[in-house]
Parts: structure tokens; sequence; C-alpha cells
């Protein structure tokens, strides 16, 4: 795990240190780039995840001739190396070696082979080409921005602040890059109806969960308190009894109060940080800065999510397991739960396909800013493959006078958790955790006539509240320079398919808080229990 950077078409070593020192937060073990004649260079900031002492990039073949900078993981690393390694030495234990033997082999074709997640740029030396590739749903980033013949590559925009001279673009996901075809997709996900079975259900999650246990550190995981991240909190917990998870909210916040009950029922440690309103406040430019955005969907749940990195970080964490992806499979919006089974697909299929803008987005940046590595086992690809093409009426279904979200799940797994648990209904991750509390603060700050004039003249960006206005300003310092009519809404601004539920977020926020006006101030505190002394 780590922040990648390159430069095509020519050695710009500037360029490379400015790329490394923005993208620093992303892997602190080791910061190196190699410079290739008359080719380009590579770089990268890593996070050592496997093999500790051997497994620094750039990666290359026996001959010298193929080298790759790769960020992620490659969970079927061991099952390709015993195929390849009849033929091929390996230098180290690292999963990103993999690649190399396996474009020597198959050329382009050896990313189809990969189950992970993951971006990398590759150079063939010896024959002039370059590959850039990204994971089939986006789970890594990858950037890029041109200035006549030379390109500009990173895992984050900021890291391409004032390099080139056109606008910054997005390495679509399951899609390459070659200089002789320009952007191909490799990847077209399955569409075949699923037959419901609960048991296929639990056991394609507790593998895609086992898959994620691989590590040479240690593993933890994100408890929200939902069902998502309890689900993957339990099935890790059967893997490792001895797991971590760990919890940010306020006092008080519903989510907190079933994290702790999770954890108690599991018997496994905890660590529970509360937090204030003034907290989310100091953190925000902070958040927004690493978030990239200014969609207040995403800012408020990044402010929460930097907080639980941070935690898990100080704590020796440097691999969380997260339940993000299951909304996206199973209908998990409140926006699209009345819709009909044909419109649910369509719109599932559009918040998957945009997952890499939102959620996505929100995790990577919000944990590689604290240097930590998050896994997705909802968006295992086989998973992703049996549990998108569910028929939508196992997906959504009316109990009890309610449409429940996420049924054939919940039905999966009950037993596993408590009743309460498994038929909670679901509870948006910034409202659950007491994160929307700052929303009337920060719209009572800004008053109707400013408003006003502010979205006449940032009319190109698309403000759609006060909470999105304070945000857009707070981005524009960071990155006046992306600033592109027509595109930095899309990039930056955008969060397909729930736009819709911005403009009144200031009205729900003040209805929904879940705490009360005495946790506006107050000091942070912090409690670790163990499940069985909580008994």
């Amino acid at each position: 795990m780590c922040g990648i950077v390159g430069v095509i078409n020519e050695t710009h070593p500037d360029a490379m240190r400015t790329m490394l020192a923005r993208t620093s937060h992303r892997g602190e073990d080791c910061q190196r780039f190699r410079e290739f004649d008359r080719f380009g260079s590579l770089g990268i900031n890593r996070l050592s995840i496997i093999d500790l002492d051997r497994g620094d990039q750039p990666i290359f073949n026996e001959d010298g001739s193929v080298a790759v900078v790769c960020n992620g993981e490659i969970y079927n690393h061991q099952a390709i190396r015993s195929d390849l390694e009849k033929d091929h030495d390996f230098a180290t234990r690292s999963d990103a070696e993999v690649i190399v033997h396996l474009y020597e082999e198959y050329g382009d074709d050896a990313v189809k082979f990969l189950d992970g997640m993951f971006a990398f740029i590759l150079f063939d030396l010896r024959r002039g080409r370059v590959l850039v590739a990204r994971d089939p749903l986006g789970i890594k980033p990858l950037y890029y921005r041109a200035d006549d013949e030379t390109a500009y590559v990173a895992s984050e925009p900021k890291a391409l602040v004032g390099l080139g001279s056109e606008g910054v673009r997005e390495l679509p996901p399951g899609c390459c890059w070659t200089r002789e075809s320009g952007v191909v997709s490799y990847f077209e996900p399955g569409l075949a109806t699923s037959n419901p079975d609960p048991e296929l259900c639990r056991s394609l999650l507790t593998y895609a969960v086992r898959k994620r246990m691989m590590s040479d550190v240690g593993v933890g995981t994100f408890l929200s308190g939902g069902l998502d991240s309890s689900l993957v909190t339990a099935l890790a917990a059967r893997e490792n009894p001895d797991i971590t998870a760990y919890t940010v909210g306020m006092e008080g916040a519903p989510d907190v109060e079933m994290a702790r009950k999770v954890a108690e029922h599991l018997g496994i440690r905890h660590v529970v940080r509360t937090f204030t309103v003034d907290d989310m406040l100091a953190l925000l430019p902070e958040a927004i800065y690493h978030i990239e955005s200014y969609n207040p969907s995403l800012v408020t749940g990044a402010v929460v999510t930097l907080m639980a990195s941070r935690l898990a970080a100080e704590h020796g964490a440097r691999v969380v397991l997260c339940g993000e992806g299951a909304d996206e499979l199973f209908g998990g919006y409140s926006a699209i739960r009345s819709l009909s089974f044909l419109e649910l697909r369509r719109k599932l299929q559009e918040l998957l396909r945009n997952l890499h803008q939102t959620e996505l987005r929100r995790l990577d940046r919000m944990s590689m800013a604290a240097t930590l590595e998050a896994r997705v086992p909802f968006l295992d690809r086989d998973f992703v493959e049996y549990a998108f093409n569910l028929p939508s009426s196992t997906k959504i279904r009316e109990v009890d006078g309610r449409r429940v979200e996420k049924w054939h799940l919940r039905k999966a797994f009950e037993g596993l958790l408590p009743d309460e648990l498994i038929w909670r209904e679901k509870c948006p991750f910034d409202q659950g955790s007491g994160g929307r509390s700052m929303i009337p603060i920060i719209e009572d700050a800004i008053d109707d006539a400013t408003y006003e004039r502010r979205c006449e003249e940032y009319a190109p960006w698309s403000i759609r509240s006060k909470e999105m206005l304070h945000y857009f300003e707070i981005w524009r310092s960071h990155f006046d320079d992306l600033l592109e009519p027509g595109k930095t809404f899309d990039m930056f601004g955008d969060y397909p398919v729930l736009m819709d539920q911005i403009a009144d977020r200031g009205e729900r926020a003040r209805a929904e808080s879940p705490t009360g006006p005495e946790s506006t101030t107050g000091s942070t505190t912090e409690g670790t229990t163990a499940g069985s002394e909580g008994r």
C-alpha cells in the first residue's frame, strides 16, 4: 500500500520530488524514485504491508527490463506465483512482483489475472512501452495530467497541482492506458441474474474477509455500529479472535452505542473515541484537503473517517477492514428505497459505477491520510457479481408495512449477530455518528445575501447549499489550479444519484441531531474495552 507517481516521456526530478512530497502521507516507510533515460521516472511512498524487508519499489523482472510501482494489494498473488515461479525467479515475497512476471508472459492482458485493489504504472524498457492500469471498481485511485508530450501520473490530484497545462483526468476503473491505444476498458461485470442463496452469500463474504486478512502487519476493523461494518467485524473476529475494532462518534450517538453492543457480543477489543462539534470544525480544512472534494455528503463523512483512521493508526493498526460497498450492492440508501424494482437496478448500477468518486474516494483518502490501508470485503469481485445480480425484490422487501433495505444480506447472516443489529434500519454514516451536527453551525454563519451572491459568482461549480458553499471555498483555497468550468463539479463536487438530498441537509441535520446542543463543546475522550470484560 502506498502512493505512486510517474512522469512519462521525460525524466523530471523536480516534478517527482514535488509529487512525492504531496503524497508522503500515503506511505512513510520508504520514499524513492528511479529515472529511466529518455523514458520517464517512477516513484513511490511505501507503506509496508507484505515483505517488509525486501518489497521496496520499483520492482523489476529478472533482467531489469520491466519495472513497476503499484498501489494496493493483489490477494491472489500466491496462487499466481505458484504458476509463474516455474519459469521466473522471484526476488521478493511482495504481491506486486507478480505483475512484472505476468506482463512478461501475457503483455497487457496481465491485468486480467489480478484479484485485488490496485493501481500501477509499468515501464517496459526493452520495448519502449508504458502500461498504466486500475482495478475493476476503482478501489485504488489514479490521476494524470499532460503537458505537450509529457504526462504526470499520481495517486491523488493534489500531487498534480502546478504540473501540466491540461486539466486533471482520472483513469476510470477497470481500464488501462498505453501510448499506442490510449484508455481501454479491460473489465466488464457479468450481467446474469443470481439465484438467491443465503449459504452462498455467507460463504462468499466469509472468503472475501479471509482473503483480506493477508498481511505481515496488524489488521483491525472499523466498527461504525451499522450492519455492514458489524458483519465484516464479526467475520474477521472468527479468523482472528484477538482483532481490535475502532469506533468514533459523538457520545450518545446511535451508532456508537450499537458498536459497543456488537463488540461486547463478539468478545473483542474495542477502542472508542468520542468527539464534539468543535473537534469536527477544527479538522474540517484538513479533511477537505485530503478528500479533494467539496461535496457535503463526502466531506462530513470524511471528517469522521479521518478521526477513525488516526485512532486506528495511533493504536498500531496498519490495515483495517471496512464495510463500504454493501449499500450500493443491496440498496441501502433511503433515497432509492421507494423505487420500482427495475428502476432500483438501474440506480444501483449507477451508484456502483460511480463508487470510485464517492465512498471509495472518502475511504481511500482518509485512511491514507493516516498512513493506513483500508480493505473492502463487500467489493470482492466474486461477491460483487453475485450480490449485484440478485433479483431486486430480494434487496428491498416489504416487511410489516415498511420497505426493508438489504433484506437478503440480513437474512443470510441471521444468528451471527443479535437481531437488534441485523434488522436495525440503516442510519447514514455521518448521521449515526453525529457528524452532521456541525452543518447548522456552518450554515448559520452565512447570511442569505452572501449565499445568493456567491452562488451567482460560482455558477459553473454548481453550489447547492450554504454548507456546500463553505466547503467549496475551503477546497478552492487548496486547489485553485484545478478549477475547470464544466469539469470541476464532475470530478470534485458531484455525488451521482444522491445530489437531490444536498439542499435540505441543514434542515434535516437540525431535526436529526442525536445528542443535543450540549455536545457542541467539550473535550475528546477515549476508552478501550475488551468484549469479554464488558460482559
